[in-house]
């Protein structure tokens, strides 16, 4: 529904065998899930499907693009170095218990009339622009609202947005059933991040949400910090892999969570 151009599938016969989704956040690009039936895995179908994955790319012009796989799959990487990826730093999937509410001070995007949105909007996109050039997540936010999803937490500072998370909530997102999941987030201080944690939190507390969960690149070492600081502990991890071995935004002093699932 946010994007049917990047929703790729494979077919045989005219039946369904596998599909990939792309996705663009204005100048960088990722994709996943590639799913194929278990019976036509090591049979060149992801190769299928991951060409015109690139040729995506190529078309949008993204100055990076990634995924995030198994790190202890020496096949997934092998497959990914083939179109140009490369195995970079370990992103840790990260979750806590939700809370009681938290007396943080944020504005929820749904709460806004169409004009004020308009103004969050365009506040986060400086935001990430001002971490990595084009960055905009715009899709995201639109999704959530339009689709219901959950809803987008705004941190601000007087008139200055330092934080934003967009958060998928409980069943029939990305979250999953009594789940808070960040898809996005992004801060200009790590102390805006910390912040912006504990808005979350209480975003999972208003909507009787059990658990919060984030992803977040160990290359953001100070963000992945806070995050255990926070309370956050690792469930499972995988490997960022980069078009052309680019650091892109995960580096240290870069206050973002995602996961590229």
């Amino acid at each position: 529904m946010a994007a049917p151009d990047a929703a790729l599938a494979a077919e045989i016969d005219g039946a369904l065998v596998g599909s990939n989704f792309a996705t663009q956040w204005g100048s960088f690009g990722f994709f996943g899930p590639l799913t194929i039936k278990p019976e036509l895995w090591n049979k060149g179908v992801a190769q299928q499907l991951l060409s015109p994955t690139v040729e995506l790319f190529d078309s949008w012009r993204v100055r990076d693009a990634g995924l995030y796989t198994f790190s202890h799959s020496a096949k997934h990487a092998a497959l990914y170095q083939k179109f140009g990826f490369w195995p970079r730093f370990l992103t840790a999937l990260l979750s806590k218990p939700a809370a009681a509410e938290r007396d943080e001070s944020f504005l929820a995007f749904s709460t806004l009339p169409e004009a004020r949105q308009e103004e969050a909007i365009e506040a986060c996109r400086r935001l990430t622009d001002s971490i990595f050039g084009g960055l905009d997540v715009t899709r995201e936010i639109s999704a959530v609202e339009k689709q219901k999803l959950g809803d987008t937490v705004l941190v601000w500072d007087g008139d200055r947005l330092e934080a934003f998370a967009v958060c998928h909530c409980g069943a029939g997102t990305e979250a999953g059933k009594d789940n808070c999941y960040i898809k996005f987030a992004a801060a200009d201080s790590e102390k805006s991040l910390r912040r912006l944690l504990a808005s979350c939190e209480s975003l999972a507390a208003r909507r009787g949400l059990a658990k919060i969960e984030a992803g977040v690149n160990m290359a953001r070492h100070e963000a992945y910090r806070a995050m255990l600081d926070s309370g956050f502990r690792t469930t499972m991890q995988g490997v960022a892999m980069q078009r052309s071995n680019s650091p892109g935004f995960n580096r240290p002093g870069v206050f973002i969570l995602d996961d590229w699932r």
